[in-house]
């Protein structure tokens, strides 16, 4: 009796593992044959992907991309004119800070501005326009202008104001940023106050004409060599 109970269950084995098997092997075909569909299918997807569609991401792409370009174009060229204002010795804003040290050391023009210096130097206010009702003296802007000479020369003109407690002037400056220089040269710097001289700073040098050495102060005849 013993045997055969053993040979029953042994039989019983052998059939759940072959069972087992049987469905491992179905479940790994039907895994297969999904795999294989969806591979198709993601293939006839990408077949059917109309024109229209590509070129649509495509230009959604160039654009997106041109852009980003001109972002960072625009804003290089921004911080590159605002450290070019600030920091270079030619800007307006350095020769600005050039001129008011120079008015601001001149005695003289400190007496005509009636300046109050018996303790101490009176600290004098510079500032631009006044074009705008605001009293904060940084925001009013300073007249500036270049021109170009005939020797390729940079001429650089400012106007601003200079205020002691009692008198306003107008300060007018004139540098020329020579080729080769890094410091352009203050060659006028003169300031105007109400019911006073203009006063000169630094005077423009005048420029001499040669003078004619001919018949009647005229040179008659082809110039020489």
């Amino acid at each position: 009796m013993l045997s055969r109970y053993a040979g029953v269950s042994a039989s019983r084995a052998t059939l759940r593992i072959l069972n087992s098997q049987s469905l491992l092997k179905i479940s790994t075909r039907s895994f297969s044959k999904s795999t294989i569909l969806t591979q198709k299918q993601g293939a006839k997807s990408t077949k059917q992907t109309p024109l229209w569609l590509k070129l649509k991401n495509a230009t959604t792409f160039t654009l997106s991309g041109v852009l980003v370009i001109g972002a960072i174009g625009i804003s290089t060229i921004v911080i590159y004119l605002i450290g070019s204002e600030l920091f270079s010795p030619s800007g307006d804003t350095q020769l600005f800070n050039r001129a008011v040290s120079l008015v601001q050391k001149d005695k003289q023009l400190r007496e005509l501005l009636q300046s109050n210096d018996t303790l101490y130097n009176e600290r004098l206010k510079a500032y631009g326009e006044m074009i705008t009702h605001d009293r904060w003296t940084r925001n009013r802007p300073i007249v500036s202008k270049r021109r170009l000479d005939k020797d390729g020369n940079v001429h650089c003109f400012l106007r601003f104001h200079i205020e002691s407690k009692k008198k306003i002037g107008l300060v007018h400056c004139e540098a020329v940023e020579k080729q080769g220089s890094l410091l352009p040269d203050f060659i006028s710097l003169y300031v105007d106050i109400k019911g006073e001289k203009r006063y000169f700073i630094i005077k423009p040098k005048l420029k001499k004409e040669p003078k004619a050495s001919g018949f009647l102060g005229v040179n008659w005849g082809p110039k020489k060599a």
